[in-house]
């Protein structure tokens, strides 16, 4: 089969750019121009700069044309994780979790650490109205209980949209709940018991382990690579050694790395499972928001016997407050079906209905696409800044999709007294000791977001960051 014209095209133009003939944010040939010089379409020009585009090699700028985008000038090496299994412990960082969430929603501090996604998309305007439009037309709308299951029209769309992660389930196979942290929470109450162990990646988003903490759980952290995901050998070992009743993660775009676990890990994690009869809940969170033009295959997609627990969410694709999450339990269906209706009876229609309704068009598509771009050029900002004004020796991940990187500092460098340093400059990072249920052992690191603007205050909390770095560096 031979190669599309449009992709021919970006081939010829990312070899003239890596050559020199294009040069950096040297603006490239309108597109009627380069049609005519090449002989081909508008379209097929069109189809090649937005592929460049998502090669990371061009952008464009509104009323002006497409330019040569300006690369990081060079790649940090990924951050080292911690490679032994602990034993099994409980969760004691709550008090500096709640201290980092307060200041993160102050207005008064730039939040550099919180996992919130941009405010700047059209989309949100978009949903505003579609809230309007049925608060006018839905006559009965908030009277009554919903389905146990949750709205039907909501159902529906998940699991057509269920297909991209290579998932075929019909909507009776899926259960609305309040966000994901709520699906994880319903998945953890059926399956455990208080005193229970359960696996998690390490580093981990901190409020998984508090959800463990709360519900009187105990977590054993198997080691994850920043580019693989967790380790199937050492899960493999901790499941020999202790009884531990599930497993929790999140394989593509992890909070707080941002690693992508490739597809043969994932078929030996569902091996695994099988082989241990034991249950895998699966954070998909951030599933929708990889840069590459295919979304990646989930866990559940390789998963036939229904052990696999999927969760997600539209709180980091759309807005955090909608509240909205599901999941898609698999052989446990009746358990997490009846925990829901024990938790809530019911759950407000009005974003259940709204969310369907932005689902069911074009346009939320086309936000997947602007988001994963828009991301992908404010994490390549990031690398900037960071190679900028961190010292030398500094470690970052490369995610692949999501908002988050995980920054190691060196070994002298304490990363929680970066934060109480940086909190009276007026920024808030996530300190790394929040990420696991061992407080020492990430006290190098820090989570940053990089899902807002980079306006010239956000760019100089990073140099103010690095800054403190440097003084905190023996």
């Amino acid at each position: 089969m031979s190669t599309p014209l449009y992709k021919q095209l970006s081939e010829l133009l990312a070899n003239q750019i890596r050559q020199g003939i294009y040069k950096t944010e040297e603006k490239l040939p309108s597109v009627r121009h380069l049609a005519k010089q090449q002989s081909v379409s508008v379209s097929t020009v069109i189809m090649s700069y937005n592929t460049l585009e998502d090669w990371g090699l061009i952008e464009v700028k509104p009323k002006s044309g497409y330019y040569v985008k300006a690369l990081a000038h060079k790649t940090l090496a990924t951050p080292h994780i911690q490679q032994s299994t602990s034993s099994p412990n409980d969760v004691t960082t709550s008090q500096l979790v709640m201290g980092v969430m307060r200041a993160s929603s102050d207005p008064r501090y730039i939040s550099l650490g919180a996992a919130i996604p941009a405010n700047d998309f059209p989309i949100l305007s978009q949903l505003k109205k579609t809230f309007a439009q049925i608060v006018r037309t839905e006559k009965f709308l908030g009277i009554g209980y919903d389905s146990t299951k949750g709205c039907e029209i909501l159902r529906r769309q998940l699991a057509r949209r269920a297909v991209d992660s290579g998932i075929h389930v019909s909507p009776e196979d899926i259960v609305i709940t309040a966000g994901c942290q709520g699906a994880i929470g319903l998945c953890l109450r059926s399956l455990c018991q208080p005193g229970d162990i359960v696996a998690v990646e390490t580093p981990s988003y901190y409020g998984l382990l508090q959800l463990i903490e709360s519900l009187g759980l105990k977590a054993i952290e198997i080691p994850s690579d920043p580019v693989t995901g967790m380790s199937i050998d050492a899960l493999k070992l901790a499941l020999e050694q202790w009884p531990i009743k599930a497993i929790l993660s999140v394989p593509s775009f992890s909070n707080p790395v941002g690693t992508l676990m490739p597809d043969n890990n994932k078929k030996m994690l569902v091996d695994l499972i099988y082989e241990y009869d034991i249950p895998f809940i699966e954070d998909d969170i951030y599933g929708e928001l990889g840069y590459s033009e295919q979304r990646p295959k989930a866990v559940k997609a390789f998963d036939t016997r229904g052990q696999v627990l999927l969760c997600s969410s539209v709180s980091k694709v759309l807005e955090p407050q909608l509240g909205l999450g599901w999941v898609m339990p698999g052989k446990y269906l009746e358990k997490i079906e009846y925990e829901r209706f024990l938790n809530s009876s019911s759950h407000f229609l009005l974003p259940q209905l709204a969310v369907a309704e932005i689902l069911s068009r074009g346009s939320f598509d086309r936000h997947l696409r602007l988001a994963r771009e828009t991301y992908r050029q404010r994490r390549d900002r990031l690398n900037d800044l960071v190679c900028q004004h961190f010292p030398e020796d500094t470690r970052l991940s490369n995610p692949q999709g999501g908002f988050v990187s995980w920054l190691q500092l060196s070994n002298q460098t304490n990363a929680t007294q970066l934060y109480l340093q940086a909190k009276k400059q007026g920024i808030i990072i996530a300190p790394g000791e929040i990420f696991s249920s061992n407080p020492q052992k990430y006290r190098h690191s820090i989570r940053l977001s990089y899902a807002n603007e980079w306006t010239k205050e956000r760019e100089n909390a990073i140099k103010v960051l690095g800054k403190l770095a440097r003084e905190l560096a023996p």
